[in-house]
């Protein structure tokens, strides 16, 4: 299968990028800084082809990719400022005016990452089929995306699927998140490590495991809409962090309560995994 990979450089898209071609695809990889693919492990594996989403579009972006039967979209600017009122301006625009370009020229197969920020600040477990109540401009943006889709998707006949990703533990490359900054103070050989106050209740999932859900979830049509990429299991977050550092044998000391719970936060979420649960055991 020919698989249009976008945001291909970014730590997903990377990820996602090697798990396909592992598994026999043909990939075309796009980003706007062709001198960065170059340096990526796969770029002599795939067919590259640079593209600048917020520049004008005056060609056939479906042709231009060499007509791909599966577009799956990670590429997203300002991923680090989630209120950054941009996201709910230009960036939504060109995103629309991208996969609109795609879509009324060929393509059937779409597979969108999306947040489950989307939720807002919900508590408790998760579902598909919730309402959304996005805070911030960030998962405002993502949520007018997936609607403004959904209702192409009655004038146009494509495959759709969303997926909310959900708290991600590990490296994601050029990201900062709570691993990154807790493998930081530890290489710097720091005894306490700052945090919130650790009762939240959280979802996670390694990169490798989300990157492998996009794919897998992109590659079948037995499940469409929103799905979330979850593990279903919600822990504490103190003591997830804890079990961490036991089983890696690090000694550091979480200081608790040293930050506050950010505002845009449900305290105890979770997501509901019986949809991707579906999806796995269908691939």
């Amino acid at each position: 299968m020919k698989v249009l990979v976008t945001g291909a450089t970014g730590g997903l898209g990377s990820l996602v990028v090697e798990n396909l071609l592992l598994s026999g695809h043909t990939v075309i990889a796009t980003s706007r800084n062709a001198e960065k693919a170059a340096q990526c492990s796969f770029y002599s594996k795939v067919t590259y082809k640079a593209f600048d989403i917020s520049a004008p579009i005056s060609t056939n972006l479906y042709e231009y990719y060499g007509q791909p039967d599966l577009l799956i979209h990670l590429a997203w600017e300002k991923l680090n400022e989630y209120k950054n009122e941009a996201h709910l301006g230009e960036i939504l625009t060109q995103h629309k005016l991208f996969l609109d370009n795609l879509l009324q020229n060929g393509l059937k197969d779409l597979t969108v990452v999306g947040t489950c920020y989307e939720y807002g600040l919900q508590e408790g477990e998760l579902e598909e089929s919730m309402t959304t109540m996005p805070t911030m401009p960030y998962p405002q943006a993502k949520n007018l995306l997936r609607q403004h889709l959904e209702e192409l998707n009655h004038k146009i006949y494509f495959n759709l699927k969303w997926i909310r990703v959900f708290y991600v533990f590990g490296e994601i490359k050029e990201r900062k998140n709570l691993y990154t900054l807790l493998l930081a103070a530890i290489k710097n050989g720091d005894k306490t490590f700052n945090m919130s106050g650790g009762e939240q209740t959280r979802d996670f999932l390694s990169p490798a495991q989300i990157a492998g859900i996009i794919g897998k979830t992109a590659l079948q049509n037995k499940v469409l809409g929103i799905v979330n990429c979850c593990s279903g299991k919600p822990v504490v977050l103190k003591e997830f962090i804890r079990h961490f550092l036991e089983i890696n044998n690090y000694s550091i000391q979480l200081n608790l309560g040293h930050y506050p719970y950010p505002d845009y936060e449900p305290m105890h979420t979770w997501g509901s995994a019986k949809k991707l649960n579906g999806i796995i055991e269908a691939v």
